[in-house]
């Protein structure tokens, strides 16, 4: 049992801590994907390189718990620093930020976690008298193990530092029975009374986050970490940092609704995607037959509305005429009983690849097939007044390209907002004929209003938005093509100083072999510089380089790829590494069992990534069902751990040096 639990508790820290960094970096630069790049490459650089240079630290079997010890009490101060990091930085809560903070975060809180671990890496495997494979092969089960642990109870019932607290005081509590030394109580009291207190600073520590405004309620989700922020009348909404609604905030209500029943003032059936609680529902009721499918992804948005939205907001989300569907709004049109006069997309901006999933060409044709004859789909994105910048200007243009794409008829409304409207019937915002509908349906609008609409319709500025929208790039937006994530990207950029924007504007003018193509060239020129003049013994370690090149890439397609099909990513990360991680186990495992290796088998796994590579990109074209995500990681990693072990076990007959494998896999 002593030789079983500390490889294996290594790997249930470094995955569970490595979720919940995920996690929290996720909420902390509002669910940007980008996150997860930089995380990762962060993590197994460190990872890596502490692997490689423990062969330079004295290893010392009777501090050995202490290194637990140390990484336990680290993680939770690299969270903490996370958060209060916005005063270093200088960002408002809630406010976006630029790939610079996300890049430097992700590599200063990696070293003090990361690093460590690599470093512990191989100081197990010498506490197991260099059965570097034993190490391998627990450290995956216990990896695997966390992932489950994390998913199916810890994240359901727990905020991310509660859980991470919980996850430090089981691996601590373990290694002290196991192989600690009993005077050392005050040293594993003293662990257990950092993680408590750092789980009790959870709340107090996100209200400091928040000033000057006042959080009044937070909830970490399946889906998203929730946060309420009051000020005097107005209530405000935040999922990972983005705002999801402000009440009472009549302009965005107004118009997010009423350009598009506008259209089709008798309209019956109207489906409302996101956004519902912070007044658009109470803007669709005013047309007295609508009846309205409002859906919602997270059940926990509709019961803090409940508590902390004013009475005659409450009553709204009660009426016999909304609907409420817990659902992911994508996947709960193509099974929808209705069809729909009009569908209202009342979503944030694609600052996200979950969100550019709804404002792809794919996502269009879903509207397209649930409207009726005359019906409409509209959605709103942030813009500019008076003046269309070339970033803005890409921006919109593949919007309206992609929406061309399946709608033969679009208007756009100019404004600091600009709202799509799309028909397979002829569309009209001439602010003689909305004026007339107002005045008939006796509207009682502040801003969707006769004596407002005069200017903002007026035929100059609506020929110009026009004008700069149909004359950008024609680019269309796709699941697997998000450009318009890209774009808002080049957009956002430019509000920062720096060297930003000139990145991605450079990176918006390369073809994707100068992206993609010719990095992989440099990296197998420069395999091929070091096996040519290195020792016969460095040739078996490429693959393991190779492989860790590979399957990062494979991870991160992966993952992109569920988050653009399926939309939920926040839980189901852990669910996803965990995967990965028991086909770790299996494969070195398997690696382990055979009875003789030798170069060939390195040339059959090789294959079999070549296989599983091909069939993951002919099958994203088919967009398959979520459980071959699962599988796929589970066989990938099952290759990984097979490979692993073939490969450090020819290296290791030659030369004994536990921790270069392991890095090499890390660094590539």
């Amino acid at each position: 049992m002593i030789s079983f639990l500390p490889p294996f508790l290594l790997g249930f820290l470094a995955l569970s801590f490595q979720i919940y960094l995920l996690r929290e970096f996720s909420v902390h630069f509002y669910g940007n994907e980008i996150t997860f790049g930089f995380v990762f490459a962060a993590w197994l650089l460190w990872g890596g390189i502490g692997s490689i240079s423990s062969s330079k630290l004295k290893f010392n079997p009777s501090r050995f718990p202490q290194n637990y010890y140390l990484i336990i009490i680290l993680f939770p101060l690299c969270l903490a620093g996370l958060r209060f990091s916005r005063f270093l930085l200088k960002i408002l809560p809630g406010e976006i930020t630029g790939i610079t903070p996300i890049l430097i975060s992700s590599l200063v809180l990696s070293l003090f976690v990361s690093f460590p671990l690599g470093v512990l890496f191989v100081f197990n495997t010498l506490f197991q008298r260099g059965n570097l494979f034993k190490v391998y092969l627990l450290e995956s089960l216990g990896s695997a193990t966390a992932g489950l642990v994390v998913y199916l109870i810890l994240i359901p019932l727990f905020s991310n530092w509660q859980g991470a607290a919980i996850c430090g005081a089981i691996v601590s509590l373990l290694i002290f029975f196991s192989i600690g030394k009993k005077k050392k109580k005050l040293l594993l009291l003293f662990v257990l009374l950092f993680l408590a207190c750092f789980s009790f600073f959870d709340f107090p520590g996100q209200k400091v986050y928040w000033r000057p405004f006042h959080l009044v309620r937070s909830k970490d989700t399946v889906y998203g970490k929730l946060q309420v922020v009051q000020t005097e009348e107005q209530v405000s909404l935040y999922s990972n940092s983005l705002l999801v609604y402000s009440y009472p905030e009549l302009a965005a209500a107004e118009e997010s609704v009423h350009f598009a029943l506008l259209q089709n003032p008798e309209a019956r059936n109207v489906l409302l995607v996101g956004g519902g609680a912070g007044g658009a529902l109470q803007q669709v009721l005013k047309y007295p037959r609508v009846e309205v499918d409002y859906v919602e992804l997270d059940p926990e948005i509709i019961r803090l509305s409940l508590q902390f939205l004013p009475e005659v907001e409450r009553n709204i989300l009660r009426n016999e005429r909304v609907h409420i569907f817990y659902r992911d709004g994508r996947a709960f049109l193509p099974k929808a009983k209705n069809k729909y006069d009009v569908i209202i997309l009342n979503l944030p901006e694609p600052a996200t690849a979950q969100i550019n999933r709804f404002y792809t060409k794919e996502f269009f044709i879903l509207a397209k097939e649930r409207l009726k004859t005359k019906g409409v789909f509209s959605f709103r994105v942030p813009s500019a007044e008076n003046y269309i910048s070339p970033q803005l200007q890409d921006f919109l243009a593949s919007l309206y390209c992609s929406l061309k794409e399946v709608f033969p008829f679009i208007e756009v409304v100019p404004g600091d907002t600009n709202i799509f409207l799309a028909s397979i019937q002829p569309l009209s915002i001439e602010f003689d004929k909305l004026s007339k509908k107002i005045e008939d349906l006796n509207l009682q609008n502040s801003f969707v209003s006769s004596r407002l609409l005069f200017f903002r319709l007026s035929p100059l500025r609506v020929d110009l938005i026009r004008q700069k929208i149909s004359s950008g790039k024609k680019t269309i937006n796709q699941d697997f093509s998000p450009i318009s994530y890209f774009f808002n990207s080049v957009l956002w950029s430019t509000k920062f100083e720096g060297f930003e924007s000139r990145i991605f504007s450079f990176f918006s003018r390369l073809s994707s072999f100068w992206l993609l193509d010719f990095p992989l060239l440099l990296f197998f020129l420069l395999l091929l510089i070091i096996w040519l003049r290195g020792k016969r013994t460095n040739f078996f370690l490429v693959p393991l380089a190779v492989m860790g090149f590979t399957t990062i890439i494979a991870e991160i397609v992966v993952i992109i790829s569920f988050q653009t099909l399926y939309g939920y990513l926040y839980r189901r990360i852990a669910l996803l590494l965990a995967s990965f991680m028991v086909g770790l186990f299996l494969g070195a495992l398997r690696g382990k069992r055979r009875k003789k290796i030798d170069f060939s088998q390195l040339l059959l796994i090789q294959f079999g990534f070549i296989v599983l590579l091909l069939l993951l990109q002919a099958l994203l074209k088919v967009h398959p069902p979520e459980i071959f995500f699962f599988i796929f990681l589970l066989a990938f990693g099952y290759l990984g751990g097979d490979l692993f072990v073939v490969s450090n076990h020819l290296f290791l007959e030659e030369k004994k040096n536990y921790g270069l494998g392991y890095g090499l896999d890390l660094l590539g």
